[in-house]
């Protein structure tokens, strides 16, 4: 299932109502800390990935639209995430959302690009709920060695890479992880961090875009 691609949501307009009836069902199974299973993935006939706020309950969301580089995912619990190279730009829905990410100078480098040769970025994030806009982010991005993951029973050769990020006001320091394709740079697994009132978010992709 993992190898196979499946197209955005939006050429499947009419099968709207059995999607999220499968999501419901697989959000519903996955409460009580559990993951979301091979057989709950499966039913999903879409472009998927499974979300993980601080180790909680596994949700699973589904590719909405997929436009310039930016995948905007959602879910049967009405939480919208928007990511651009398995970075995440925009949240809506979650308890501190992320409303904007803008990379200064132009486009940020993808997670993969770090395989090849270390590199610096910097940003400019939003936060609403602070009443902040415009946050200066900044970070260096490395990577940190192969690794083998298992995403719902199946291994995957991988790159970890680490994107430590800091900025000044307000004062945060974090550090992010890709687990990246060899061979084609897929984002497979994140932890990423995307307020500063809040911890992780773990992603995983359970069915890429085709």
């Amino acid at each position: 299932m993992l190898a196979a691609g499946c197209s955005s949501g939006q050429s499947g307009n009419s099968n709207y109502s059995q999607l999220w009836q499968l999501a419901r069902q697989s959000l519903t199974a996955s409460m009580g800390k559990a993951r979301v299973t091979r057989e709950q993935a499966a039913a999903i006939p879409y472009a998927s990935m499974g979300v993980t706020q601080e180790g909680a309950n596994e949700f699973l969301l589904v590719l909405g639209t997929d436009s310039g580089g930016e995948r905007l995912w959602t879910s049967a619990a009405k939480v919208v995430i928007v990511t651009r190279d398995g970075r995440i730009v925009r949240t809506l829905g979650l308890d501190h959302d992320l409303s904007g990410v803008t990379a200064r100078g132009g486009t940020a480098p993808p997670p993969a690009q770090a395989i090849q040769a270390p590199f610096a970025t910097t940003r400019l994030e939003d936060f609403p709920e602070l009443g902040m806009y415009g946050v200066i982010v900044s970070c260096n991005t490395r990577a940190a060695g192969r690794q083998t993951i298992k995403i719902l029973g199946q291994a995957i050769a991988t790159m970890r890479v680490d994107e430590s990020c800091r900025s000044r006001k307000p004062e945060w320091a974090f550090t992010d992880n890709f687990w990246v394709d060899l061979d084609n740079g897929q984002v497979w697994r994140s932890r990423q961090h995307v307020h500063p009132k809040a911890g992780f978010i773990e992603t995983e992709i359970f069915r890429p875009p085709g």
